[in-house]
């Protein structure tokens, strides 16, 4: 197989330039996160959501995959974002019909407390994590762990100012994300009565590479070879996939998400605060629709109020009452295939870009 050595392979340890986005709430399986990381790439698990003693698990199981391979955390910084008018009995009205139809109690039992962002990295860490990444805010509040630990730290942005706060937190790598992104937009700010900004991929990626001085990766409708060669001409040392991986074997993804995302149309995904009360892109369906009304709440309790039946639904295979995140190119995802398969290809097709380039210019 063909390789690209860049700033970022050096950095952290791995083959290709590639690394599995942080998809909380399911995707990232230790199988997942194992196969990216054997495959030469970096494999990183989306814990937002979990306990601590799940998330050292999964590291340990992934670990046990991937071998020596690196393997990241990422976790969420956002903190609450208020929403005028919120009104938590309407929301719950609006739910009540929909869990009735999947059999679950009304109203749900109260869970446990989530875990703070810092214990969840801690966790990580403490199973063999070599990683750590962050995405919806400033990472400052893991920063310090990742350091005692002489770990790389990974900070998503949206904005070329994000990208410049981060890496003057100590950030050693920066995922620029493009509007044409799937799943949570990662703006730190969040305002109430605007949309957020949707810089575009090749616009920001650009534009963050001159503004900071360490690796740059590229995220936001990258489906293939082509788009990974295409970031490396922007100046970037890599991409970060989530859509192109929600359809590896490995991803704990159910099949109706799998079918629509490689049926969507390019405009179909829409921005919307309706699943978790923060921005996010994704296929629209039935839980948007009931739940995009007034007296939605803000992040993270309408996050938390439709958690127990987006689970429910992915058991049951329902598309139309998940959160089908995907991103703006994601009907070419492809065929299910191992997550390795798709590594190699995105790597090869690269560099056969890159060399059909080089006859272009006469090199």
């Amino acid at each position: 197989m063909a390789t690209l050595a860049t700033r970022l392979t050096a950095l952290l340890g791995i083959r290709h330039p590639v690394l599995l986005a942080g998809m909380a709430g399911g995707p990232t399986t230790p199988e997942l996160v194992g196969a990216v990381s054997a495959a030469g790439g970096l494999g990183v698990f989306g814990v937002a959501g979990m306990s601590t003693e799940a998330v050292h698990d999964a590291v340990t199981r992934a670990r046990a995959i991937a071998g020596s391979a690196p393997i990241g955390v990422n976790v969420l910084i956002s903190p609450a974002v208020p929403r005028p008018g919120a009104d938590p009995d309407r929301v719950a009205e609006v739910l009540a019909p929909l869990r009735a139809e999947l059999g679950l109690p009304h109203p749900p039992p109260a869970g446990p407390t989530p875990a703070t962002p810092l214990e969840l990295v801690q966790a990580g860490l403490d199973a063999g994590a070599t990683v750590v990444a962050t995405g919806l805010g400033d990472p400052a509040p893991v920063a310090g762990a990742a350091r005692d630990a002489g770990v790389p730290l990974i900070a998503m942005v949206s904005t070329v100012d994000e990208a410049r706060i981060v890496v003057q937190g100590g950030a050693d790598v920066v995922v620029a994300q493009g509007g044409e992104a799937g799943g949570h937009r990662s703006n730190f700010t969040v305002p109430d009565d605007a949309p957020v900004p949707l810089v575009g991929t090749m616009a920001l990626v650009r534009q963050v590479v001159q503004a900071v001085d360490v690796p740059v990766v590229a995220a936001g409708g990258i489906m293939d070879g082509a788009g990974l060669a295409a970031a490396l001409a922007l100046g970037a040392d890599g991409v970060q996939l989530g859509t192109a991986l929600l359809v590896a074997r490995e991803a704990g993804v159910p099949d109706g998400w799998r079918d629509r995302i490689r049926a969507a149309r390019d405009d179909e995904t829409i921005v919307t605060r309706a699943l978790s009360g923060r921005p996010a892109r994704g296929l629209p369906n039935t839980l948007i629709e009931a739940l995009d009304q007034p007296g939605a709440m803000g992040w993270p309790q309408q996050n938390a109020a439709a958690g127990d039946v987006r689970r429910a639904a992915a058991q049951a295979g329902r598309a139309d009452l998940m959160s089908l995140w995907a991103g703006q190119a994601a009907a070419l995802a492809g065929p299910d295939r191992p997550a390795a398969d798709i590594i190699s290809q995105f790597v090869q097709g690269a560099a056969d870009t890159i060399a059909r380039l080089g006859r272009i210019s006469g090199g």
